[in-house]
């Protein structure tokens, strides 16, 4: 007889079967501090928080993972919170195709982490957190409806999270999206002009990511971006003003690559 699959090679989709099977509608995993264990809301997911406890790649003490299937669509979203610390676990919400429930679990533990050393080396006093939504390819994720319903319903799942995350935007999201979150929660950034917020954040990051290539040139000792190649993988919101500031420092050429 074949072997049962494992939890963590399930596809999105199959994964969002074995819940309703087992009637899972939320789920989390919490680190505690005393006994270096994972806590887990549900025995049927005991093997993920062995994975997460053995993991030595991407776990790093987080806080806690906060799961929850939409209740419209078979799309899962999340919250991953590395540390509060410093504040509120801050960080975009991501709406991406995984592969496997392991691949979508492993992205939000290390943007999680990433956002906590962005924001203490910005000097910003926020914790370190990140939203994902794993996308089904049944969807069609661009149908404006379809998006509605589901960015409407992950900003109930934020706001059930009593504020230890705080969303903004990220790969897959946009100012619209982000503008259907803020309609009824207030743990959001990026919010659109037009609602007194800050916007799209892509043009600063853009900035951002220039800024971090000329400080690793002078640190290399290897002038400036001037007659330099650059590769840009992605050409996404944030790609498209960067190109831009590159061919303003006269760079010799950009090789840019994206998938579709």
């Amino acid at each position: 007889m074949q072997n049962q699959k494992s939890l963590l090679q399930l596809s999105p989709e199959e994964f969002t079967t074995f819940l309703k099977t087992n009637n899972i509608k939320r789920f989390y995993f919490v680190y505690d501090s005393d006994t270096a264990k994972i806590i887990t809301s549900h025995p049927q997911l005991e093997e993920i928080s062995n994975f997460l406890e053995n993991d030595k790649r991407d776990f790093d003490k987080h806080e806690g993972l906060f799961f929850e299937l939409d209740s419209n669509y078979d799309v899962i979203h999340s919250a991953a919170v590395h540390r509060t610390n410093r504040g509120q676990a801050a960080g975009g919400v991501r709406f991406w195709q995984y592969e496997t429930i392991e691949d979508f679990i492993r992205d939000g533990m290390r943007l999680a982490k990433g956002m906590t050393h962005k924001n203490a080396l910005a000097g910003l006093w926020w914790g370190g957190g990140k939203g994902v939504i794993a996308n089904n390819k049944s969807l069609d994720k661009n149908n404006p409806e379809v998006r509605k319903t589901i960015y409407g319903n992950f900003r109930k799942f934020i706001t059930s999270l009593n504020g230890c995350y705080v969303t903004a935007e990220d790969v897959g999201t946009s100012v619209t999206d982000m503008a259907n979150v803020f309609s009824n929660t207030r743990f959001t950034t990026c919010i659109p002009n037009t609602l007194g917020g800050s916007g799209n954040p892509s043009v600063p990051t853009a900035k951002g990511v220039v800024s971090g290539i000329e400080a690793a040139l002078e640190f290399l000792n290897m002038g400036t971006l001037e007659g330099k190649t650059i590769a840009v993988q992605g050409l996404g919101h944030v790609a498209v003003p960067l190109i831009t500031f590159l061919f303003e420092k006269n760079v010799k050429k950009v090789i840019a690559c994206d998938i579709f």
